[in-house]
C-alpha cells in the first residue's frame, strides 16, 4: 500500500511539472503583449513562474522597456543573452523594468538561476 501512494504521489508531482512548463517548455504562449511595432519601441510586460518566461514572441525595435514580474514562489532572473541585459534577484512577486535598445533579430532570454533554464525558462524572442 505504502508503495503505491509513492507511486501515486510521484505522477502527480510529475504531472504538475508538466503543466507549469506549458507548450513546448519554452513559457511563449499565453504572454501580455507588448506595445508599439516598427521602431517606435515601446514597453513590453513579461511574467516569469515556475519554469517559464512568458513574453510576446515579437517584440518591437527600437527603445523597449521590460517590465518583469516575477509570479513564481522562488527567486528568478531576466537575461536576454545577445545583449548581456540584465535583471537580477527578482523576488516572488516583484516587478522590475529594463530599459534596452534592440536592433531587429532574433534574441534568447532566460533565467540563468542554475537550474532554471534547463527546466524550461528559455525563451525566444524576435525583434521587427
Amino acid at each position: 500500500m505504502r508503495h503505491r501512494v509513492i507511486v501515486i504521489a510521484m505522477a502527480l508531482g510529475a504531472a504538475v511539472l508538466t503543466a507549469a512548463c506549458g507548450p513546448g517548455g519554452g513559457g511563449t504562449g499565453g504572454a501580455p503583449q507588448g506595445g508599439g511595432s516598427g521602431g517606435a519601441g515601446g514597453t513590453v510586460a513579461v511574467t516569469e513562474t515556475e519554469w517559464a518566461i512568458n513574453l510576446p514572441e515579437a517584440v518591437p525595435s527600437g527603445a523597449v522597456t521590460f517590465s518583469v514580474k516575477n509570479t513564481g514562489a522562488v527567486e528568478h532572473n531576466f537575461v536576454i543573452q545577445e545583449t548581456n541585459q540584465r535583471l537580477d534577484g527578482l523576488q516572488p512577486g516583484q516587478t522590475k523594468t529594463l530599459q534596452v535598445t534592440l536592433q531587429p533579430g532574433t534574441y534568447t532570454v532566460v533565467c540563468d538561476v542554475p537550474g532554471h533554464s534547463e527546466a524550461g525558462m528559455r525563451a525566444t524572442m524576435t525583434v521587427r
